[in-house]
């Protein structure tokens, strides 16, 4: 019998994360730059503040609204779902579908704000195939 799929052993540890602050232009090129759809917005103190989509994004272009003084802060989607290193891929593969979202933020337990990973349905299917042969 296998192991149960964790998600500290399919989350990706290397954060790239935005202070609440940052200019939306410059959001928006580091998107484009490192090729990811989503970030985690944290404050000065690095604790998780929410999160922000390409789709996000999107909505600034389908309102047809300038990016100009806009900020992290006045696009992100204020709370970030969070999950632990310890629960299930199908864990977060229910939460995600549940409340129709495509990451998931990890911190060390549900009652801490700093993150230590973050989860995608990408990850999920990468354990399914790797761990199922298929």
């Amino acid at each position: 019998m296998r192991p149960i799929a964790k998600v500290k052993d399919w989350m990706k540890k290397d954060l790239i994360t935005v202070k609440t602050s940052m200019p939306v232009p410059k959001l928006v090129k580091l998107l484009n730059d490192e090729q990811i759809s989503g970030v985690i917005v944290v404050d000065y103190a690095g604790d998780v503040m929410g999160v922000i989509s390409a789709l996000d994004i999107f909505k600034i272009f389908r309102e047809e609204r300038s990016m100009d003084g806009l900020v992290a802060e006045d696009i992100m989607t204020p709370y970030a779902v969070q999950i632990t290193p310890e629960d299930t891929l199908g864990d977060a593969a229910l939460v995600m579908l549940e409340k129709n979202i495509h990451r998931l933020v990890v911190t060390a337990s549900i009652n801490q704000k700093k993150p230590v990973g973050i989860i995608t349905p990408v990850d999920i299917i990468a354990a399914l195939v790797k761990e199922g042969g298929y």
